[in-house]
């Protein structure tokens, strides 16, 4: 479900809730007598189910934009760190200034096919592969560089190169950091049961309400996968910060 695309899943989940109040308006037209005699305990449960449903989707949509927060923000952590391994390269002596500042120049564009990959499932495994082939190439010729000269400039540079490292797995994981199935199955449950109980007070012939309530109710559910879904739907990450690195490490290089 979470690799739904937010205009399917509006699109089930409105079906799905208008059969509710459906559902709830048979219910209403064959046993009238027993929900009018019922009708305050409906209310009740009316009320009950619409504050529940109300409550959890205040905290999935908060989890869904603090995602989405965490994930604009780690492109930008991202540019800096390998930002500053670039410019401590420049402090290398040759000729493993330029293999590293070569390497970085693959990395950058790399890194940036990461997202501009989409929802494509071979262009990610390709690009996350060809990633780590590229950070132990330059972990490599930096470690053996670091074993004969052991000096605070070379130091600084490991640390830096080691920080541009670590926020790959971070931005990878906030990727794959999603609200799980089973929120989305227990909000649909009693979403679906509030518009049952709700079918049961409305009049069979007032097809706006009919259909108000689900509507709102499927555009809540799908702009809160929207901003979960960081390959999918209307609100998607960008990556500034990323594309003027390339054109930074590119135009050094005279492209």
């Amino acid at each position: 479900m979470v690799n739904m695309r937010p205009a399917v899943f509006f699109l089930g989940s409105f079906l799905l809730l208008w059969i509710g109040i459906a559902i709830g308006s048979r219910v209403r037209r064959m046993r009238q007598q027993s929900v009018e005699s019922e009708s305050k305990i409906i209310s009740v449960l009316e009320g009950a189910l619409l504050t529940l449903f109300g409550l959890l989707m205040g905290f999935t949509f908060s989890m869904a934009v603090s995602r989405y927060d965490l994930r604009r923000q780690l492109p930008v952590k991202e540019a800096n760190a390998i930002g500053t391994t670039w410019l401590r390269s420049s402090t290398l002596p040759e000729p493993l200034r330029t293999q590293t500042q070569d390497l970085l120049r693959q990395y950058v564009a790399i890194r940036i096919r990461f997202l501009a990959a989409g929802h494509d499932v071979e262009e990610m495994k390709q690009s996350l592969a060809r990633t780590a082939d590229l950070q132990a190439r330059l972990w490599s010729s930096a470690s053996n560089f670091a074993v004969e000269h052991r000096d605070p400039i070379t130091a600084l540079f490991i640390s830096t190169l080691n920080d541009s490292i670590d926020v790959t797995e971070e931005r990878t994981a906030a990727f794959e950091n999603r609200i799980p199935d089973e929120a989305w199955v227990l909000l649909l449950f009693i979403g679906f049961a509030s518009t049952v109980v709700v079918g049961m007070n409305v009049s069979s012939h007032s097809q706006v309400l009919r259909v108000l309530l689900p509507f709102v109710i499927a555009g809540a559910l799908a702009m809160t996968l929207d901003m979960d879904s960081p390959r999918y739907g209307f609100v998607k990450v960008s990556q500034p910060s990323m594309e003027r690195l390339a054109q930074q490490v590119n135009a050094a290089n005279g492209q």
